[in-house]
This record gives C-alpha cells, sequence and structure tokens, in this order.
C-alpha cells in the first residue's frame, strides 16, 4: 500500500500555511457542514461582522514598522497526517513472512509468522518484522516485547519506513491483533507496538487485566476494526491499567459501542496515559441511544492529550470527539490536561460533538480549537455524587458550533447540572464566534445550583444565553462579539490578522487589517511563549501566549 493510501483524506490541516494554499474542511460524509465564510460567520453570525478575512498584503500607505526579516521562532506541536516509523531499533528476533527458506528468527532467516516471533523472544525483547500481510491474532500470556514494523524485505532489516513497506495485521472480524489478559506483564514491564497497520479485527489492540503495566502503541495505522458487540468499548485499541504513551498514529473508521477509535480506563486508579499527535478520524461509537466518544472514551488517574487532530467522528449520543470521564466510585478522579487539539467536524446524537467533560472528571485545556461540531463544541455535566466536575479553558477558539443533525448554528458550549456537587467551569482568553445567536452559552440546571460556578473573563463572547436555571457570569475584559479577523476561517486557519504579520509557517504575511482579539487578554497573564514582536499582552484565541501569536510591533 501506498503512502498515500494511508493518509486519511477527510480533514483540515491545524493551521492553513500559506504554501499550501486553501483546504477545505469536510464532515464525515465528505460534505463541509456549513462552512465558516472568510470573515468567520456562519449565516447566523455575532452581530457586528464586517471583515474581510482575506489575509491579503495591504494596499493602504499608512505607515507601519517594517516586516519582520527572521523567521517566526516555531510551531505549535501537531498531529502527524501519515503514520510512519523510520527509526531502527535493536532488534532481537525477525520475522518476514516472504521468507521461503530456513527459518530460525535471524536476520538472514527470518520467523515466517509473528506469532513465532513471540514465541521464540526472551522478555523485552525487539520483534521485527518485514513488510507483509500477517493474519494473525497474537496472545502472549506474561511475555512482554516491542513488536516493530515496516522493514523492507530482502534487505537485511536495514531499510525501515512503515509508511512504504507495510507491515499489515490483518484480521478476521472477530479476532484481536494483541490480546494481552491475565496472567500478563506487570508494573515496569513494556510490550511496544510500533509501525504496523492493523485492520479487520473486532479489537485492534486489548489489554484488560486488574494490574498494571506499561503500554506503547505508536506510529500505527488503526483503522475499520468493528465491535462485534456494541456493549464493547475501545475498537481501535481498547486498554485496561496500563502507563504509557499513545503517539502518531492514524486511528481512523474504527466502530465499537462507546469509543470508536480506542478507549482508555484505568481500574487501579494509578496510571498516567499520554496521547499525542494522533490523527483520530470517522471513528463511531454505535451504543444505541447513549453512546459516548466517538473518538475516543478516556479514563485514567492522568491524562495528557495534546496536539490531536480529532474529525469527523460520531457518536450516538454524547462526546462526537473525546469524551473525558471520571469514576469515582471507583477511586478513579480523572485529571486530563490538554493543549493543541483540533476537533473539527464531529457529531453528537445529543451534545458535545466535539467534546465533552464528564462526571467529576477535571479538564484542563489550553490552545485547544473547537470547529463547527454538530451537536454543539463542547458539552459539560456534572457527576453523580459530590465530586464536582472542573473545566477549565484558556486560550480557546470555539467557533462554528452547530446543531445536531448539522442543519444549523448550534451552541458552542452546553452545561448539565443536577448534582450538590461544586461544578466550576472557566473561561479566560477565548474567542467564541459564529455559534448560533445567543448561544455561545446553555447553561441548565436541575438541582444544586447554587453550588455551580461558570465564569468567562478576557473573552469575545455573546453575553445573551440560554438559562435554564444556571447563571453565567460575565467578568472583566470581555469584548463585546465583533469579527475576530481570522486569516482564513473558511480554510481552517484561525490565526489573527495583524498588518504587522500573522504566523504562516515559516515566513510571517501581512494583513490589511489588525484584529480586535489582538493585545487584550489577561494583563495577569505574561505571555512567556510569545515571539518578541508580538506585545507584553497576550492575544485572544488559540494562538495567544505561543510560539504562533500574530504580531503587533
Amino acid at each position: 500500500m501506498s503512502s498515500t493510501s494511508r493518509t486519511v483524506g477527510c480533514f483540515v490541516a491545524f493551521a492553513a500555511l500559506a504554501a499550501l494554499g486553501p483546504i477545505a474542511a469536510c464532515s464525515s460524509d465528505g460534505t463541509d457542514p456549513t462552512p465558516l465564510s472568510s470573515s468567520g460567520t456562519t449565516g447566523n453570525p455575532n452581530p457586528t461582522g464586517t471583515g474581510t478575512g482575506t489575509g491579503t498584503v495591504p494596499t493602504s500607505t499608512t505607515t507601519t514598522p517594517p516586516p519582520p526579516t527572521d523567521p517566526p521562532p516555531g510551531a505549535a506541536p501537531r498531529a502527524v497526517k501519515t503514520a510512519k516509523a523510520t527509526a531502527i531499533p535493536a532488534c532481537t528476533i525477525f520475522v518476514d513472512g516472504a521468507n521461503a527458506g530456513t527459518a530460525n528468527g535471524t536476520s538472514a532467516n527470518p520467523f515466517k509468522t509473528i506469532g513465532a516471533g513471540v514465541t521464540a523472544a526472551a522478555a523485552g525483547g525487539i520483534i521485527c518484522v518485514a513488510q507483509g500481510t500477517y493474519a494473525e491474532a497474537i496472545a502472549p500470556g506474561t511475555k512482554y516485547f516491542t513488536l516493530a514494523g515496516g522493514f523492507q524485505t530482502g534487505k537485511d532489516f536495514k531499510v525501515r519506513d512503515s509508511s512504504v513497506y507495510v507491515t499489515k495485521a490483518q484480521g478476521n472480524g472477530s479476532n484481536r491483533f494483541l490480546n494481552i489478559g491475565d496472567p500478563g506483564p506487570t508494573a515496569g514491564q513494556l510490550t511496544a507496538v510500533d509501525g504496523f497497520e492493523i485492520t479487520g479485527y473486532s479489537q485492534g489492540i486489548v489489554r484488560d487485566i486488574y494490574y498494571s503495566q506499561k503500554l506503547d502503541i505508536t506510529n500505527n495505522y488503526i483503522h475499520d476494526n468493528v465491535c462485534t458487540s456494541n456493549t464493547t468499548s475501545g475498537g481501535g485499541f481498547s486498554l485496561n491499567n496500563v502507563t504509557g504513551t499513545i503517539k502518531g498514529n492514524v486511528i481512523a473508521k474504527n466502530k465499537c459501542g462507546r469509543g470508536g477509535g480506542g478507549s482508555v480506563y484505568d481500574g487501579t486508579a494509578s496510571n498516567a496515559v499520554t496521547i499525542e499527535g494522533n490523527l483520530v478520524d470517522s471513528n463511531e461509537g454505535l451504543e444505541p441511544s447513549i453512546s459516548h466518544g466517538g473518538g475516543l472514551y478516556l479514563f485514567a488517574k492522568t491524562l495528557t492529550v495534546t496536539a490531536n487532530e480529532v474529525t469527523a467522528n460520531t457518536v450516538t449520543a454524547w462526546g462526537g470527539g473525546i469524551y473525558v470521564g471520571a469514576d469515582v466510585g471507583a477511586g478513579i478522579n480523572t485529571v486530563s490536561t490538554m493543549s493543541w487539539n483540533v476537533y473539527r467536524g464531529n457529531k453528537a446524537g445529543v451534545s458535545g460533538g466535539g467534546f465533552f467533560c464528564d462526571d467529576s472528571a477535571t479538564c484542563n485545556s489550553d490552545h485547544d480549537l473547537f470547529d463547527k461540531n454538530c451537536g454543539g463544541n463542547i458539552y459539560l455535566d456534572s457527576g453523580p455524587n459530590t465530586a464536582p466536575t472542573i473545566a477549565r479553558f484558556d486560550h480557546a477558539t470555539i467557533v462554528g458550533g452547530l446543531a445536531v443533525g448539522c442543519g444549523g448554528p448550534g451552541q458552542a458550549v452546553q452545561i448539565d447540572k443536577d448534582s450538590t456537587a461544586a461544578d466550576s467551569y472557566t473561561f479566560t482568553n477565548t474567542i467564541f464566534w459564529g455559534n448560533a445567536s445567543g448561544k455561545d452559552f446553555i447553561a441548565d440546571c436541575g438541582s444544586g445550583c447554587g453550588a455551580l460556578t461558570i465564569n468567562v473573563k478576557y473573552s469575545i463572547v455573546q453575553t445573551t444565553y440560554v438559562n435554564n436555571g444556571a447563571t453565567v457570569t460575565f467578568g472583566a475584559g470581555n469584548v463585546t462579539p465583533t469579527d475576530p479577523l481570522f486569516v482564513g476561517a473558511a480554510t481552517g486557519d484561525y490565526h489573527l490578522q495583524s498588518k504587522i504579520g500573522h504566523w504562516a509557517g515559516n515566513v510571517y504575511a501581512r494583513d490589511n487589517a489588525d484584529s480586535p482579539a489582538l493585545k487584550v487578554g489577561d494583563p495577569a497573564a505574561t505571555p512567556t511563549a510569545n515571539p518578541a514582536r508580538a506585545g507584553d499582552r497576550t492575544e485572544l484565541g488559540t494562538y495567544g501566549n505561543s510560539v504562533e501569536a500574530s504580531l503587533v510591533k
């Protein structure tokens, strides 16, 4: 399979670079779900937008500081577009299904199956697997090891590029590629899968044991795995009690009851999981009427979710893109740190098209982008007990929320409360734009309403909202809704226009106008990550206080 065929097509780049030209947004059915205009509106905009959003070179003769000659100081982290492993590890066992001769696991005479390699490997071994299709299901018991795919056949395992020399694990629709059950590896023992294509299984990678181990899933193309039961979670992967990293994968078109793309649970309430740089696209949560998490379904003591592109996932009920929950009764008090994620074109059947923080979880979000998610962009809900749900959003861009079914504008954020817990939600340095009129917030409360706090400050936001028993407090520094002058909202570029220059990859590009969201961030926040000419006060939105901030001097 070529590298092109391993790249998911239905996504928008986190920032459209000048050299790449326009990139079209699409939903799970391949159509654009009510795209924003170049000024960032949706047909029912916030009231006063007048900007062009073109990002073109100005023709005005007004004196401005000279254009910057130095390139931007860097770039924010972004998800992969293609899963690719090239590093050559210290292989201890070799596998090549194309070997027609003697097979003893050496590089000259590799085993013909992965299973044979696992059987022969010592604990902690590195099993290197050449390109080819392997119709296998591995149940390793207590043995732990690394599986490394993507080696070119016939090259003595010295050439590796998993996007070109595809090592494909092919399921039969009812089995699992890697199934780790009890007894299995224990704490400190690492199982890793790197550089594979994993497809056609009921679940791709499963680890379900009551004690913990280390487990990494990196640089894999995990797609079209379909759970055989809608009471199951995690089509691409389903992990219980692991500490590890899920990074650089393309996770696409998997289906399950919950967490179509993948699920993480932490029964021991002791683990830390990092989910970074993955493209999570077009997965489905299919549990009828009550599914949570179309893309990912996550519980862990400590979650770090960074720079994932979460696009066109669907769920029957809540959390089309990512669901983060806690299970306080089981001792799982999830704390999630989330940054530089893009939630675009996801769909929820009830609410939270992009993201759902639920059931007493703590969700700390900074520099996240929520763009045209159906069922609204964000859903926040209380837990069933006295432990609060807490969510903090800083430097967010929350735009173009769509109603359930994607038929028209919808809410940016929906909040529900029906418990005695002191739920707390804050939004700072955030841009709300192009959501339904009067629906930047829908705030519902059935009980314990006096314990609920919702605070919004230093943001572009509508102060009229749907108040169903819950009060939103609009504090200092909020800006009357006005066109933020994004560089190119229709192409997914939510950098802010600047006459001095906005970030455009390896250069700055100058605009006709200055965004009203420049230099109006929280003055108490020190813009430590800004480039030198981005000012002493941050801009609003995703790129404020970052190396991709627009220039003001």
